[in-house]
Parts: structure tokens; sequence; C-alpha cells
């Protein structure tokens, strides 16, 4: 790929002579930056050269992403320094990279490269560097090793960003890969927040339009080196596509933004695949091609808005070829307006404008001056005469075209901008009779320019999958007879009654809000929420034919629960609508963002936002997870509203349709009107039939796992068997993926009555995964990561069959550690357990005391080795690693009787001791003496925050050093020791 490799050793301050770095805790190789900066900047001064250096190594701001942020404005816009000509001082721009011409550049890859944080020291696998400056952090996991797995280098690279958070200022990219995976993100993000990076069939690299596919490439790469033919892995795509110089680039400088959520929180977000595709399709068609329109679909939730930021950002930087061009982003309705001009504006988008009013706009547009407008269709109401502009770098972007595009508003728009490249963003499929948008917006022939449809988003995890369920059949408007619905809403009238009541309200938006059928559905919405949705801590949102409907629902609910919980947001009609209605339910703008903030805000109470018309369209609240639809809906309305509940949300498996007003007939219009292959990952109505027949075969592969294993036997027996079935790490691995299958479908299903069958084995398999959690201590496996209404149901069977002592994780410096372990019963159960807490132990403090630790990590694994070699019975291996555990749980007592605290004295008595043939003190005494004398060494000069202060280090090495010749330590064995004992005292001495 044309980088430059670097061993690690080889800029690590404390092992290479003439190296790069003074300190391993300088992360900016400034003699590399220097040097280009000088080649990119050829009249910058030395003077200018080195403020420009500082605003690398000197980054300003009020925390990691905030300097983050600061540093990469400055990287990608530039900055611009005085400097003093000999004719007076001028303004000159400064350039770190060359985002044109990649090779210019200098692309560096170092591995295992050593960084100190402010108490910590860290070994990133992989860090690339442009120019000098750390850009990249890659972690690299093994498939076959222990704590494996993409998400295991993730957890990594979030806890190296606490750790030596100093690599992290100026970082762009953060890559987790092992063979069979491949995920990236940016920092200040969980591993949730990190994707997948993928091809579509047949797709080129949106580089040049005579570029390979990154899998053609690699693959010519693997033939040139000789190598045996393979399919590319996905950590083969995924790095060959993000660390293609050019794409690194591109990804820098125009995919890259920082947002502002609903709570004020700054977020930083990097394109996923669909969208630098997207961008780069729209981009090529503007710059390069004849046609300049085309349609693009990404589906509902997966970051359309952003995926036109990314365009317009990438367009706006071709002013050479566009000359100042216009950006004109167009909807059908002020809210959606509104909301894609604060997504620009809050990713720091240079001046998004909103045209207020139609002359408004039409002044603008006439102007000549390039800008980026946002403005609905509607102003284009009034026609023209003749166009605004006939400029060619106008460039045209409406959202959800098939719904803004027709009648004379679309003739008005092209009219005005005859010159103009059109394109057409939707997140639902265009249906088969819009064909005006096909012909407006896309070159004949094509359909989209790009498509995202509703299977890839939820295989990429970029939204969640929708099910569906059918409550209350009785009540449904669409699907039972009308006579007998109406017999279920009046009972008790005579066939006369109802044929009077059917002649005068058998409208179905008279039937939708008769009050004894919403009292009925409100009970059943109450009933299924607190069952199955508050659990896993999840809202909702109830949809009402009608406002007086949607009146009906707040007061049924208030009757069933606390009025504080629920609220209505509609629009009122002045002239129709009580004045009691006025009072309660008016809104201002201010009182609905804040409505809809509470609504999203995890720990705000607020649980049912009650609508008719609003928020079914552009409002995105993860949190929501169900849609109790009591609302006819067709085609694009209803794909749009139900998809405001497939937004990602921990913990969340789904989003979920409650219907009452029977959607059959709707959903086999919509599979009629649109594509079957464009709807194909929508949900059935058949749901939870599919689900159920699905369950017997997903239980068969959970238990499966322990198939030899009679398990209606003794609890105790049968627990620690299943436990044992469970040690081998790739076995676990398996297991989770089966049961978390299955908890998914119990999770959509619960409460249903027809998932009794299965209710006993599920909670076993959910007690035994806990088990499995504790005792190898697998953060894989925890509760937390299943649904809440999961998590209690396991946690309830655990208690009520009373079998926390044998789940329960032993505890090897516990005041009730012999209790414990008598509770684990046989002694195969204990010394399994024994085993796995020492591990435990061991390895969480060895950073405390190296020699001593690792010394008992050696004896478990000689033991366990030995064990499996030799036989051992149980008793016999257990009382061998009760052996080991007393060393550990005993050795503030070893080290008294040396005369030394438990802690850091004990410690610098081992590792002297480990070195005792390079420094001639033999007697335990000498050593301990040693020891203290060290110790003070460092204590002495110990100043606040001297683990930051390279001359306090300096000065405790050259009297550690003296200290160690006069007791006659060899020259060649000096460094290696002074420096164990300086990562030693870094450790434990604290000021």
């Amino acid at each position: 790929m044309g980088y430059t490799f670097i061993p690690g050793e080889k800029l690590d301050p404390q092992e290479a002579e003439d190296c790069e770095r003074s300190s391993r805790r300088d992360v900016v190789l400034v003699n590399r930056l220097r040097k280009k900066l000088s080649e990119l900047n050829p009249e910058a001064t030395e003077g200018t050269i080195d403020k420009a250096v500082r605003h690398v190594t000197n980054i300003q701001g009020t925390g990691l992403l905030d300097e983050n942020r600061t540093f990469h404005k400055e990287l990608v816009s530039n900055i611009s320094i005085e400097q003093e000509t000999g004719e007076g001082r001028r303004s000159l721009t400064i350039r770190f990279i060359d985002f044109k011409e990649p090779e210019k550049n200098d692309f560096l890859v170092v591995n295992q490269l050593w960084v100190k944080g402010p108490k910590l020291t860290d070994r990133p696998d992989l860090v690339v560097f442009i120019n000098g400056i750390p850009v990249v952090v890659i972690e690299c996991k093994s498939p076959i090793a222990r704590e494996t797995g993409v998400g295991d280098a993730l957890g990594q690279l979030v806890r190296y960003q606490r750790e030596i958070p100093n690599l992290f200022r100026t970082n762009q990219l953060l890559i987790g890969v092992n063979l069979f995976g491949a995920k990236y993100g940016v920092i200040d993000r969980g591993s949730e927040d990190f994707h997948e990076w993928k091809e579509k069939p047949g797709e080129k690299l949106p580089i040049l339009s005579d570029h390979p596919s990154v899998k053609e490439m690699l693959a010519l790469k693997l033939i040139d080196k000789g190598d045996l033919p393979r399919i590319p892995a996905a950590q083969d795509v995924l790095l060959a596509a993000l660390l293609n110089k050019r794409n690194l680039l591109d990804i820098i400088r125009n995919f890259t933004v920082f947002d502002v959520d609903d709570e004020g929180k700054l977020k930083k977000k990097v394109c996923r695949y669909q969208q630098f595709t997207a961008a780069h399709k729209i981009c090529r068609r503007v710059l390069d091609e004849p046609e300049k329109k085309g349609i693009v679909w990404h589906w509902q939730g997966s970051g359309k808005s952003l995926t036109m930021l990314f365009a317009v950002l990438k367009l706006h930087r071709e002013e050479e070829r566009l000359k100042n061009p216009y950006f004109l982003v167009v909807t059908d309705r002020t809210d959606l307006d509104k909301q894609i001009a604060d997504t620009f504006l809050d990713c720091g988008f240079p001046n998004p404008i909103r045209a207020e009013s139609s002359r408004d706009l039409y002044q603008m547009l006439s102007e000549g001056v390039g800008r980026t407008i946002m403005t609905t269709v509607q102003k284009f109401r009034t026609p023209l005469d003749k166009p605004l502009t006939t400029a060619k770098n106008v460039i045209v972007l409406t959202d959800e075209a098939h719904r803004t595009q027709y009648g004379n508003l679309a003739f008005n728009l092209r009219k005005a901008l005859p010159s103009a490249a059109f394109f057409a963003f939707t997140g639902t499929p265009l249906d088969k009779r819009e064909r005006n948008t096909y012909r407006l917006f896309s070159p004949e022939g094509e359909r989209y320019l790009d498509k995202y449809s509703i299977i890839q988003a939820e295989q990429d995890k970029a939204t969640k999958p929708i099910k569906y369920m059918s409550r209350l059949a009785e009540l449904h408007l669409v699907g039972a007879s009308l006579d007998s619905l109406l017999a279920n809403l009046f009972p008790g009238k005579s066939k006369k009654e109802l044929a009077q009541i059917k002649r005068d309200y058998a409208a179905p938006a008279v039937l939708c809000s008769a009050p004894k059928r919403i009292e009925r559905i409100a009970l059943d919405i109450v009933e299924h929420y607190q069952e199955s949705i508050r659990p896993s801590g999840f809202k909702a949102m109830v949809v009402a034919e009608t406002r007086e409907a949607a009146v009906l629902y707040k007061c049924a609910l208030d009757k069933l629960m606390d009025p504080s919980l629920s609220r209505v947001v509609m629009t009122i009609d002045e002239r129709k609508d009580p004045d009691e209605w006025k009072d309660k339910y008016t809104l201002s703008d201010e009182d609905e963002i804040k409505i809809k903030n509470r609504f999203k805000d995890p720990k705000d109470s607020l649980s049912f936002l009650i609508v008719c018309d609003k928020l079914l369209t552009g409002f995105d609240a993860p949190i929501l997870q169900v849609m109790y639809l009591d609302k006819r809906l067709k085609e694009h309305a209803l794909l749009q509203a139900v998809a405001r509940t497939n937004r990602t949300c921990p913990r969340k498996n789904y989003g979920l349709i409650v219907d009452y007003v029977g959607l059959g007939k709707e959903l086999a219009a919509a599979l009629e009107e649109f594509s079957a292959e464009d709807l194909a990952g929508l949900f059935r109505t058949d749901d939870v039939e599919r689900e159920l027949n699905a369950l017997s075969e997903l239980r068969k592969t959970a238990v499966g796992f322990f198939k030899c294993i009679v398990l209606d036997g003794e609890p105790r027996v049968v627990v620690q068997a299943c436990l044992d079935a469970l040690k081998e790490e790739t076995v676990r691995g398996e297991f989770d993926k089966a049961y978390r299958a299955f908890a998914k479908s119990m999770d959509f299903l619960m409460p249903d009555l027809r998932i009794e069958p299965y209710l006993k084995d599920f909670k076993f398999l959910g007690a035994i995964r806990e088990g499995a959690k504790n005792l190898y201590r697998d953060e894989r496996l925890r509760l937390e990561d299943l649904s809440g209404k999961v998590e209690t149901l396991i946690h309830a069977h655990i208690t009520s069959e009373r079998i926390e002592h044998l789940l329960e994780p032993l505890t090897i410096t516990a005041p009730d550690f012999s209790e414990q372990l008598d509770a684990k019963g046989s002694d195969k159960a204990k010394a399994v357990h024994l085993e796995y807490a020492i591990r435990d132990t061991l390895h969480s403090r060895v950073v405390e005391n190296p020699v001593f630790y690792e010394s008992l990590q050696k004896q478990l694994e000689d033991l366990i080795s030995g064990q499996k070699r030799e036989r051992l019975d149980d008793a016999q291996l257990l009382l061998s690693l009760m052996k080991i555990k007393d060393a550990e749980t005993h050795k503030d007592e070893t080290a008294r009787k040396l005369g030394l605290d438990g802690g850091k004295e004990f410690a610098f008595y081992g590792l002297i001791s480990r070195h005792a043939q390079a420094i001639p003190v033999k007697t335990p005494d000498e050593r301990a003496s040693l020891a203290k004398e060290v110790i003070g060494i460092v204590e002495e000069r110990a100043v606040a925050e001297w683990t930051e202060r390279e001359d306090v280090q300096k000065e405790m090495r050259r009297e550690i050093k003296r200290l160690l010749r006069a007791k006659g330590c060899g020259e060649d064995e000096l460094p290696a020791l002074v420096r164990e004992m300086m990562e030693l005292a870094q450790q434990l001495v604290k000021r």
C-alpha cells in the first residue's frame, strides 16, 4: 500500500539510540512533521514552522474530544500564521497535509509503539502517521488466542483513550481487526458505534472510475506476491479500503464531522461505507458525467441527512472546477427543513442559510454568490417568467423526492434552475407508479444511483429489524366484518339499533374514535407495555387516527397510569377544536422541543407520546421501541411511520409495531406497489407465528451444547457439568451466539403464553451463561448485553432456584472464602472455581508486583499442565491450588519477615532478586536494604505529577544508576534493570 514501516522498538527512547522521540510521552514525530511542513509550505520561515508544530503538539481544548475537534478543523482547513516578510507582516496559510496529491505526504506505520500517558503506559499494535502526526490506531487480535475477537480489540481502543489520551488528540480513525472480522470508528464512542466496511457486489472503489474494487485489488496483490489464492477476509477489505492513501485523506477531510446531540453533547462521526459510496457517486456525476442527476435510496434511520452533508462537503472542496458552487437543499416540510439545516450547522458546515420566504430564496439564487441554502419546495409556488439562473454550478439535493417533486411546484423548481444538477434522496423505495420521479431525477434506464436497502441496513446493524404484532383483532377496522366490530363496540343494542349506528357512524375515522373501543385498546397498551417494553427501559408511541382519538387515548391512559407518563403532540386547529383542547394541548415550538428531548432521555419518566400526524417522519428517538398503531396508513406514509422504531440503541433487539387497526390489507397493497426486492426485510403480518415456529430449533441448538448431560439431575452436579462443557473459549463463543438468538426470539414473544414450553430451558441456559461469565471471567456473556426483560427473568430464576452459590464468582481474598469454596460442592468443582479465581487475581495484580505474581502465574500454569499430563486426582489438584492461593493471600506476612511492607518494598525486592546475578547483593537482608534505598531515591524526588516530567525522571535514573554501580552492577545489565525499576516506580510511587 506504499507505507513506510518502522518497528516500534526503533521509536522507543528507552531502547533505541538516536530515536525520533525523546520520551514515550511524545506522540508526534516532530522532525518528520517539521520536514514535511517545510516541503508543503516553502515560503514558511523556521519561526513559522515552529509555530505550526506547536499547533500539533500543544492542542488547546476543554477535553480530549474538544482538542480533537480543534485539531481536525486546523488539519482540514489549514491554519494562518503571521510571518515577517521583510516588507512587513503578512498572513501565511500553512498546510499540514497535501490532500490533493497523496504521494507528497509521508505515510508511516509503526508496530508495538510504547506510549506513556498521565498514569499508565500502553503499547497499541499499530499506529499510522501522516507527516509525523498519529492519525490511525489499529488493534489486532488473533482468531485463536485468549480474549480474542473484534469486540476485545474495540474494548482495548476505548481503554487506551483513558490511559494514553495524548495519542488520540490528533486521531482520525480507530480500527479493531482479527482474521474474521474488522470494525472502525472514532474516539469518544462506545464499541457499539463501530462499523464494518463492505463492498456491494460489482461496486468499484469510489476514487476513480477505472479503479478496481477492493477485492479485485487484493486478489492482484496476493497473486503478485505468489501467495495462495484466497477470498479476502473482512479485515482485508476494511484495511485495503480505509488505508488506501487517497481514501484515508478523503475520509479525514470530507467524511468526518462533529455533531451536537439533543442533550448538547459533542460527538464525532465518520461515514459508513454506503454514505462514502453514495457521496462519491454524486460527485462523479456532477464533475465528470453528462447527465447530472440521480436518485439515492437509503433506508430510514441509516444516516441519509449525513450522506447529503458529506456530498456537499466534498463538492464544496471542488472550487476550482465548480467556481464557487450553489447548494440548494429542498424538503417538503418546515420541520424537515429545520432538521437538515440543524444537522449541517451542528456539524460545522460553513454558513448554511434557511430561506425564510419565496422572495428571500429567489433573491439569494439570483445574486450569483455561492451559498448553501435550505428551503422547502413550497417556496417555488410562485411561477417564474424566466430562470433565476442558468449557471451550471448549482447542485440541488431534494429530500423525500417522491412527495415533493410532483405538480407545479416541481415544474417551477426545474424552470427556475434549468441547468442545475438534481439529486433526489429518499428513505423509502419508490413505488411502481412514480415514473415521474424517475424521469425527473434518473438517467434513462437507471432506477437508483445508489441503494441501501432494508436488509443491508439491518445486516450492518445500522438499523434494527422491525417486528409486527397484531392485538385485539376483534377491534380492527380492517379484516373483521363491520357488523361484528359494531356488535363489540355496542353490546346490548338490537339489530335495528346497530343498523342505524352503521348508517350514522360507519366512517373509519368515527369508529377509530369510539370511546369504548379506545378504552379497551388503552388497557391492552398498558398491559403490553408494562410486561414487554418497560422492563427493558424503552418507550412507546401511540398513533391515533384523529385529534379527537388522540385526546381520548390520553384520557384513557391517564386513568390507568400516572398522567405525567404521557404527552399529546399534535397541531391544534384554532377554528375547529374545543377551547379545552387549546388550553391543554397547544404547544409552542420550544415546548415541543422540550417534550421530544424529555422523551429521548432514558432518565426521564415520560414514556408515551400520543400523536396523529406529527413525529411520524423525521423524528429520531433511539429509545422508542414500540409503536401502538391505530391509524390507517398506506405506502410511503406507512413505511416512514413504522421506521421511527428502527433506530439503534444499546440492548434494543428490534422495533415493534403493535397493530390495532388491521394492516394486512395495506401491507399487501404495499407489496403490490413496491418492488418485492425493495421491501425485502420489512416486517410481515406473520412475524409472531414465524418466531414461534423457529423457537424449537433455536432451543435445540442452545441445549445441544450440553447433550451429554442429564439436565434433570441434582442441581450442583448439573450446573458444574454444564460449566465444564463451556471451558473452551471458542465453545463459549458459539454457545453465546446460540443463546443470544434464542433470547432475541423469546424477548419478542414474551409474555405470549405459547412460549411456556420453552421457558424452563431458556431460564436454565441463561443461568448457566451467567455462571460461565462469572467462572471464566468472560465479559462477552454479560446479562446486561441482553434485554432488560430477559435479564430480570434470569436473575429471578437464579434466586428462586437457590443456585446463586453455584454461579457466583469465587474471590480468594474474601473474608468468607472458605464458605464460598465449600458451597461449590465436589473437589472437582472447587478446583475449577479456585483455578479461575486465582487466575483473575494474579492477572489483575501483576502490575503491582510483576516478579511475585508472574512467579505464581508460572506455578499455576505448570500445575495445570502437569495435572493434564500426570492425571492428578481432584483432591491433589485442589490441595496444590490452595498452596498457590495461600502464597498470594499471605504475601504481606512474607514481606514482614523480611522487614518490608507488602506493597512497593516487596515489589522492588522481587525485582532485585530476579536480577541477583547482575547485582552482587546475595542475602535477603541485602536485597531488602537495596530495595528501600531505590524507593528512597524515587520518593525523595517524586514531586507532583512527576510521571509527566522528563527532567525529574532523568534525575531519578541518574541516581539509581549511581547507586547500582556502587553496589557492583555490571554496565551491560544496567540499562534494562534501571528501565524496569522506573516502570515499577511509575506504577507504585504516587504524588
